[in-house]
C-alpha cells in the first residue's frame, strides 16, 4: 500500500472517529504543556547560567566619602596583580547607567536617586584563578581602609549551576513521562479504534488485504494525534508567554540582567517529532496485542 493511500484511509477514519481522537488529543495536550513550561524554565535558567556562569569578576565597594586619591592608588595595586585582567571605577551615576543597560529593562529605573548605587571597581579576572588563591585576595582586599564590600559571586553561581542541573534532570524525566502517557492514551485509542471498525477490518481480511494495509492507517492516526497534541500544547504555551512576557518580562529583565525569551524552534520541532514518534509506537503495540492480523 502506498503512502498516499495510507494518509486517505487515515484521513477517513480520523474523520469517522473524531470525537474519539479528539479527547485523546486533549488529554495528551495537558501532559505536553507540562514538559513545554519545564523546557521554557531550562531554556530561560541556562540563558541566566551563560550570562552569569561565565564572568569571571569581583565588584569591590567602596565605602561613602572615599577620597579619588585612595581610590586611584587601590586601582593601581589591583591592576599589578596577575589574576587581575582590568580595574573599571565606576561612580554612583556610571554604576547607575551600567545596571540599566545590563537589565535590558526599560527607563523607569532611572528615576532611581544615584546615591541607591555605591562606587565600585569592577575587577576583571584572568581565567583559570584557583579558588585559594581568589579567597586570599578577596579576604585581603576586605581588610583594606576604602573598601566597604567585596562580591565575589561564586556562592551564586553554584545554586545556579545546583539548580540548572536540576531542572535539566526533571525535565528529561518528564520527557520520558510524557513519552508513557502518549504511547498509553495512543494504545487505548488505537484499541476502541479497532473495535470500532472490526467489521471493516474482517471484510478487508476476506478481500486480501496485507497486514501492512490494515496496519499503516492505524499506525498514521498515532502519530498525528501525538504530533498534533505537542504542536496544540506549543502554541498554547507561546500565546501564554506572549501574555507574560508582557506582565512580568520587565521585572525578569530586572532581578537576573536577561530577557525572558521561548525554547528554540529546535527543542519544539523535536517535541512535535518525538510526539509523534510515541503515538506511532502506541498504535503498534495496540495492533501487536487487540489485532490479529
Amino acid at each position: 500500500m502506498d503512502l498516499s493511500t495510507a494518509l486517505s484511509r487515515a484521513r477517513r477514519n480520523f474523520l469517522d472517529d473524531w470525537t474519539l481522537h479528539a479527547v485523546a488529543i486533549a488529554s495528551l495536550v495537558v501532559a505536553f504543556l507540562c514538559l513545554g513550561a519545564t523546557l521554557f524554565a531550562v531554556a530561560n535558567l541556562n540563558r541566566i547560567a551563560e550570562k552569569w556562569g561565565n564572568t569571571q569578576q569581583l565588584s569591590l565597594y567602596l565605602k561613602d566619602g572615599t577620597e579619588k586619591a585612595d581610590v586611584s592608588q587601590l586601582q593601581f595595586v589591583l591592576e599589578s596583580l596577575p589574576e587581575v585582567a582590568a580595574v573599571e571605577y565606576l561612580t554612583p551615576a556610571a554604576a547607575q547607567k551600567k545596571f540599566l543597560e545590563q537589565t535590558d529593562a526599560e527607563s523607569d529605573l532611572a528615576s532611581l536617586p544615584t546615591e541607591v548605587f555605591p562606587a565600585s571597581l569592577e575587577i576583571k579576572l584572568t581565567q583559570g584563578v584557583p579558588e585559594g588563591r581568589l579567597q586570599k585576595i578577596i579576604d585581603r582586599l576586605q581588610q583594606l581602609a576604602p573598601v566597604q564590600e567585596v562580591e565575589s559571586y561564586r556562592g551564586w553561581f553554584e545554586h545556579l549551576a545546583s539548580l540548572l542541573q536540576a531542572s535539566r534532570w526533571s525535565a528529561s524525566v518528564l520527557a520520558a513521562l510524557v513519552a508513557i502517557c502518549v504511547i498509553a492514551v495512543i494504545e487505548n485509542t488505537v484499541r476502541m479504534a479497532i473495535a470500532h471498525r472490526s467489521d471493516e477490518i474482517e471484510v478487508l481480511k476476506l478481500c486480501g488485504a496485507t497486514d501492512g494495509f490494515v496496519r499503516m492507517p492505524f499506525v498514521i492516526e498515532g502519530a498525528i494525534q501525538g504530533s498534533v497534541a505537542a504542536l496544540f500544547s506549543i502554541l498554547l504555551l507561546l500565546v501564554a508567554y506572549a501574555i507574560v512576557s508582557g506582565q512580568v518580562g520587565y521585572t525578569f529583565a530586572t532581578l537576573t540582567g536577561v530577557s525572558l525569551t521561548f525554547f528554540s524552534p529546535q527543542i519544539g520541532l523535536a517535541v512535535v517529532i518525538g510526539g509523534g514518534a510515541a503515538g506511532a509506537l502506541g498504535s503498534l503495540l495496540s495492533l501487536r496485542r487487540y489485532l490479529s492480523v
